[in-house]
C-alpha cells in the first residue's frame, strides 16, 4: 500500500510529466525510450476466461485439468520506444541480474539508439525505468550518466505508470499463453514475431496511454489528498 508520502510524490510526478508534454505529446512521445524486465517462459497456461468454451444448453463443459506453468523461463529486458523495439536481452540461465549487468545493457541500448533512431541522441532521449535495485544501483546511476539520457522520473510502487506493464508485457503474455515452445530458441523466436508485426502506430499508442494514466491518476489522488 502506497504511504501518503509515496502518493503525493505519486501525484507530482504525474504533473510534472503533464508539464513536459504540454501540447506536444508526439514530440515528447518521440523522444522517449523506456525499459523494463519480465519472465518470458516455454510454456504458460490460459487463464480461466481465456480457456473457457462455447457449449450448446445442457451439454456439459469439457472437464479441464489444471496445467502448470513451465518450470523453464528467462528474464528478458525490453528496451522500447514509439518506434518499436530496440533491444531485447535474455539473462543467461545461472546470471545474477545486478547493477554491473544492467549497466552494460544500457551501454548496448544507448549504442542500438545511435544505430536504429538517427538524430534521436541529439534531440535528446527521454529514458524511463521503474525503481527497482538494479535500476539505481550505484553503477547504474552512472552508466546511465554516460549515455546522455535525461531520466524522467517514475513514482514508486506504480507499475500502472509504466507502459511495460500496462501495455507491453501484457500483450505479450497474451499472445504466448497457452502455446508451448520446445526450447528456449523456438521461444525468442515467437517474442521477436510478435513484435515485428507490429506497425510503429502500435508502440506510439502504448507511450501515448501514458500521458491519460497521469491525467487519470491527478484526478484520483488529488481527491484523496484533498480530503
Amino acid at each position: 500500500m502506497l504511504t501518503p508520502f509515496d502518493k503525493q510524490r505519486r501525484l507530482q510526478t504525474n504533473k510534472d510529466f503533464l508539464e513536459l508534454v504540454g501540447d506536444n505529446i508526439d514530440e515528447i512521445c518521440d523522444r522517449i525510450v523506456t525499459v523494463d524486465e519480465t519472465w518470458v517462459r516455454q510454456y504458460n497456461p490460459e487463464s480461466k476466461q481465456e480457456s473457457m468454451q462455447w457449449t450448446k444448453k445442457g451439454e456439459r463443459p469439457p472437464k479441464k485439468f489444471k496445467v502448470q506453468k513451465s518450470a523453464s523461463k528467462l528474464m528478458a529486458t525490453f528496451f522500447w520506444d514509439c518506434e518499436g523495439v530496440l533491444l531485447i536481452d535474455y539473462l543467461p540461465k545461472g546470471t545474477t541480474m545486478n547493477g554491473q549487468y544492467y549497466a552494460n545493457l544500457l551501454a548496448q541500448a544507448r549504442e542500438a539508439v545511435v544505430q536504429k533512431r538517427r538524430g534521436k541522441l541529439s534531440r535528446g532521449v527521454l529514458f524511463l525505468q521503474d525503481n527497482a535495485s538494479v535500476h539505481t544501483a550505484r553503477v547504474s546511476r552512472q552508466a546511465l550518466k554516460d549515455t546522455d539520457f535525461s531520466e524522467i522520473d517514475h513514482p514508486p510502487y506504480c507499475p500502472d505508470l509504466a507502459p511495460s506493464d500496462y501495455f507491453l508485457f501484457s500483450n505479450l503474455q497474451k499472445e504466448l499463453r497457452g502455446r508451448r515452445f520446445v526450447d528456449d530458441n523456438q521461444m525468442k523466436m515467437a517474442v521477436k514475431s510478435h513484435f515485428d508485426c507490429k506497425e510503429k502506430e502500435y508502440f506510439l499508442g502504448g507511450l501515448k496511454a501514458l500521458y491519460t494514466r497521469c491525467e487519470k491518476c491527478i484526478s484520483l489522488e488529488g481527491d484523496y489528498i484533498e480530503k
